[in-house]
């Protein structure tokens, strides 16, 4: 006697996306966004909520997301200058 014929279950793959807005070093809130120049060598990362800003130098293969560590090494390693927009 045969029993019921049991379907395989589908394993899905979950594909993770790097993130596009980061957390300010300064502020805590999630709005600094990274722009990159033309020919992709230096990049320009920015707060929106508190103004802290700064140009990174960043190789051809980085992403948005190199360029946001060495930001955040830079602002703790004391290299950025400590400007605060005149809004907060």
């Amino acid at each position: 006697m045969g029993g019921r014929k049991r379907r395989k279950k589908l394993i899905k793959k979950v594909i993770k996306k790097l993130p596009k807005i980061f957390v300010c070093p300064r502020c805590g809130r999630q709005s600094v966004s990274v722009e990159f120049n033309n020919d992709h060598t230096q990049a320009y990362v920015k707060c929106a909520y508190c103004g802290l800003s700064g140009n990174v130098q960043v190789k051809k293969i980085h992403e948005a997301v190199d360029a946001y560590n060495i930001f955040v090494d830079d602002y703790y390693g004391g290299k950025l200058s400590e400007v605060r927009a005149s809004g907060t």
